[in-house]
């Protein structure tokens, strides 16, 4: 059996992956320009950013980077983590199920999801996060955050091998 040299299979915008002959290594490669354009394309209606936050606040993909982002995700990922932990003394019978949220800030209004989450015994995440101005409507807000969460569903795959090795 002869293996074609390289594979490409998933989003060809988002990722590829290439199949290795001689060890059978799948390799995984993030297109993070074509992440961000994506990220980008979201940002009207009064959509400020989005953007894609490890669960230790440091982001993987955003709209707009600037500095002051990077705090954003950062505090981002610790209340979102907070309110995880949280829930878990709210009924201890029940398994944990907190999957979005959505926050009211002075300045900002903000929708955060759980975009991929490794397996049950690890608390790593990848959060993917759509900010707007104070005038932001929480519709816009979710359903900009559904259809990010949809059409960059393909690095599902490449996330969770990272939070598993990683």
């Amino acid at each position: 059996l002869k293996l074609p040299r390289a594979l490409v299979f998933g989003s060809p915008h988002f990722c590829s992956f290439s199949l290795v002959p001689e060890g059978g290594t799948v390799v995984a490669m993030l297109r993070v320009k074509e992440v961000e354009a994506a990220l980008t394309r979201a940002m009207t209606d009064g959509v400020t950013n989005a953007m894609l936050v490890n669960d230790e606040g440091a982001l993987v993909a955003a709209a707009r980077s600037e500095e002051v982002d990077h705090t954003v995700s950062a505090v981002l990922a610790s209340i979102y983590s907070e309110y995880k932990v949280a829930e878990r003394f709210v009924d201890k019978s029940a398994p944990a199920s907190l999957q979005s949220i959505l926050f009211d800030c002075a300045t900002a209004r903000v929708a955060c999801t759980s975009f991929v989450r490794c397996a049950e015994e690890s608390d790593s995440q990848i959060l993917l996060c759509v900010c707007g101005d104070k005038g932001t409507q929480y519709g816009i807000l979710w359903s900009k955050l559904n259809l990010l969460a949809e059409s960059l569903e393909c690095l599902g795959p490449i996330f969770k091998t990272h939070l598993v090795a990683g």
